[in-house]
């Protein structure tokens, strides 16, 4: 399967509908998620530390890739995703609000599989949103 048809798997199947098999169909068993002050080591520590909490936290979200480069095992994604925040964030509470986070990932590949990602998110801008 070719990079950019995983990482559309990435955000169609796994955020947007949180299916955890396509995570561990398309990522190595020893996947590394690299984000702002921490990292996710392996299938279970994301699905269970990051997967569970987003999905609780964040519904209806729809994904887009604004801009996708490729350079030997690596993807450059700039993305924008809408979403409706359903509290539990940070003690904000919720009034069913719609946000938009912004981002860049950077997805290192081997065998075919996605190995490990760093990704930088507004969540910045999301918590200001959110406090509006």
């Amino acid at each position: 399967m070719n990079k950019k048809r995983l990482v559309e798997r990435w955000f169609n199947e796994i955020f947007t509908k949180g299916d955890i098999n396509a995570l561990k169909e398309i990522t190595a068993p020893n996947f590394v998620s690299h984000v702002p002050n921490h990292d996710f080591n392996g299938h279970d520590e994301f699905i269970n530390d990051f997967m569970n909490w987003f999905r609780t936290v964040f519904t209806n979200d729809v994904w887009s890739i604004e801009d996708y480069l490729e350079l030997e095992d690596k993807v450059a994604v700039r993305y924008t995703g809408h979403m409706t925040y359903k509290g539990g964030w940070e003690d904000i509470p919720s009034s069913d609000q719609r946000v938009k986070e912004t981002g860049i990932m950077i997805i290192r590949f081997e065998s075919g599989l996605i190995k490990e990602m760093w990704c930088e998110m507004s969540d910045l801008d999301v918590m200001n949103q959110l406090k509006k």
